[in-house]
């Protein structure tokens, strides 16, 4: 399978949610989150992650390239 090269946004947006779903619980060892924080952060993380591969699949479907 032939690996595309997606634009910036795209790679950006699953980037920055990758990091912010693993942050929160790293952070927590040292300093304790409450959990309305570590779920905020994880749910922006995920919605991030997943408008970054609904992005992709439109791309794919419009048949641009990259």
């Amino acid at each position: 399978m032939k690996f595309k090269k997606y634009p910036l946004q795209i790679r950006l947006l699953i980037c920055i949610g990758l990091l912010m779903v693993t942050t929160p619980t790293l952070i927590n060892d040292w300093f304790p989150l409450p959990h309305f924080v570590r779920g905020a952060l994880v749910g922006v993380g995920l919605g991030l992650e997943i408008s970054g591969l609904i992005k992709i699949n439109r791309l794919r479907k419009t048949g641009a390239s990259c």
